[in-house]
């Protein structure tokens, strides 16, 4: 074998290795509880996060009023963001179940789609977002965004955040139903 050959194997085989260590979404398949967005998300919520850059240092704390409602299988989730360096965001999500049992999301911001799934207690969204950031100019960034049922009434929400496959940031997010 050639030494530019060995070179390129010596590459490729971490790489191969690390694209499967990540948790996929099967193997949640049967957890309980399970997912009932229109259940969880409708009437008032309140959610408590953070965003870190790519090195994991906080740069930003927010909390998060939502109002979500629900008609006829179609649901529209209200989001009132308060951030700590006193900045507002708005975003209204428009939720509904496709026939092959995928969830699809829009917004504003959202660019397309977003498309999620459901296994067990997690849910798993993927979708690209115009970021608005606190100058006030705006990166298209893809979200990789997981949900974590802890109970009927609370989850743990964790988005990968990312552009051209590098890795930006995280979100994380406690949201609690306050309606029961």
């Amino acid at each position: 074998m050639k030494f530019s050959s060995w070179w390129r194997l010596a590459w490729l085989l971490p790489l191969l290795w690390l694209s499967g260590c990540g948790a996929g979404l099967d193997d949640y398949r049967g957890s309980r509880p399970g997912w009932d967005l229109a259940r969880f998300f409708n009437g008032k919520l309140v959610a408590h996060g953070l965003v870190t850059d790519r090195s994991g240092e906080v740069t930003s704390r927010f909390r998060v009023e939502m109002q979500g409602h629900w008609r006829e299988g179609k649901g529209e989730l209200f989001e009132q963001f308060y951030f700590d360096d006193g900045r507002r965001q708005t975003r209204t999500w428009f939720l509904s179940k496709g026939a092959d049992g995928h969830w699809c999301g829009t917004a504003s911001d959202v660019v397309g789609e977003a498309v999620g799934k459901t296994e067990g207690f997690a849910l798993n969204w993927r979708y690209q977002l115009d970021l608005a950031l606190p100058d006030e100019s705006v990166v298209r960034v893809s979200f990789d965004d997981w949900m974590y049922l802890l109970d009927d009434d609370r989850l743990i929400n964790r988005a990968k955040i990312s552009k051209f496959g590098i890795h930006l940031g995280e979100v994380i997010l406690y949201i609690e139903r306050l309606e029961q």
